[in-house]
C-alpha cells in the first residue's frame, strides 16, 4: 500500500530543487540577463531621443466677492483653477503662437522652422500643467528634444497666458518664475536597463525550468525513490581524478 502511494504522489518542486536549477544554469541565466541588458542600453542610447522640460510658475488670482469666505466660494475658485489649468493647454492660446505679434518673440529661425513644422496638436501634447487644491499655483511645463527651443516655447506661451484676452481670465495670471534652464525629463536610461536586465534574468530562469522539463533524470536520491518506489542503498559521489606526474 505505502509503495503503490508513493508512485502516486505528485512530484513537485521544492525551493531546493528551485535553487539547484538555478545554480545548474546559472551561465545560462547570466548570459541572457546581460545580452538583454546590452540590447535595452544600445537600443536607448541609439533610437530613444532625450527630451527636456522648461517650467514656468503662474499664479491665478481668484476673485472674492465678500471678505467672508465661505464652502460655495472654495469651490468655485477651485473650479475657477482646474478651468485655468484646461484653459492654459488649450487650442486658442496654442494659435496665438503663430501670430506676428508672439511669433516675434521667436527670434532663433531653427525654432521658427521647428514651430511651423508642427501641428497645433503636437505643441498641445507636449503641454503639462501640474496644479494643486491646496494652492493657486499652477506649474506649466513644454517639453521637446531641443533644450532650447524648449524653453522659448515656455517661455513664449507664459506670456499669451497672462496676456490673454478671454474676460473670465483677464488680469488673473501673475508669473511668478520665468521658463527655467531645461532639465533632462526622459529617457529614464537606469529604469530602462533595470527593466533589461530583470527581463533577461526571467527569461534565462524560464528557459532553465523548461530545460528541466525534459530533463528524466532524478536530481536527488530522494526523488529517485519517489519515482520508483525502490530503495537506494548507495549512491557513489562525484570525484576527480588527480592526474599523475608524467615521467
Amino acid at each position: 500500500m505505502d509503495l503503490e502511494n508513493k508512485e502516486n504522489q505528485e512530484s513537485g518542486l521544492s525551493l531546493m530543487d528551485i535553487i539547484s536549477i538555478i545554480k545548474l544554469n546559472w551561465i545560462m541565466i547570466t548570459f541572457f540577463t546581460l545580452l538583454l541588458g546590452v540590447l535595452t542600453f544600445a537600443y536607448v542610447s541609439r533610437f530613444v531621443e532625450d527630451r527636456y522640460k522648461s517650467t514656468s510658475e503662474i499664479l491665478v488670482q481668484v476673485p472674492v466677492s465678500s471678505e467672508r469666505v465661505d464652502s460655495n466660494t472654495l469651490i468655485n475658485s477651485q473650479r475657477l483653477l482646474d478651468t485655468a489649468a484646461e484653459f492654459a493647454r488649450s487650442p486658442h492660446i496654442v494659435r496665438k503662437l503663430r501670430t506676428e505679434e508672439y511669433r516675434s518673440l521667436i527670434t532663433n529661425v531653427e525654432h521658427q522652422s521647428l514651430l511651423d513644422s508642427m501641428s497645433d496638436r503636437d505643441i498641445i501634447s507636449n503641454i503639462s500643467v501640474a496644479s494643486s487644491s491646496t494652492s493657486f499655483i499652477i506649474k506649466f511645463s513644454y517639453s521637446h528634444s531641443n533644450a532650447d527651443f524648449t524653453q522659448v516655447i515656455t517661455s513664449v506661451l507664459t506670456t499669451i497666458l497672462i496676456e490673454n484676452d478671454i474676460l473670465m481670465f483677464e488680469d488673473s495670471f501673475i508669473e511668478l518664475s520665468p521658463a527655467s534652464d531645461p532639465v533632462d525629463d526622459s529617457p529614464n536610461r537606469i529604469l530602462y536597463i533595470i527593466v533589461g536586465l530583470m527581463g533577461g534574468a526571467i527569461i534565462g530562469i524560464g528557459l532553465a525550468f523548461i530545460k528541466h522539463l525534459f530533463n528524466n533524470s532524478y536530481m536527488t536520491k530522494e526523488k529517485l525513490e519517489q519515482g520508483t518506489g525502490i530503495q537506494v542503498i548507495g549512491v557513489i559521489p562525484e570525484f576527480f581524478i588527480k592526474e599523475g606526474k608524467k615521467k
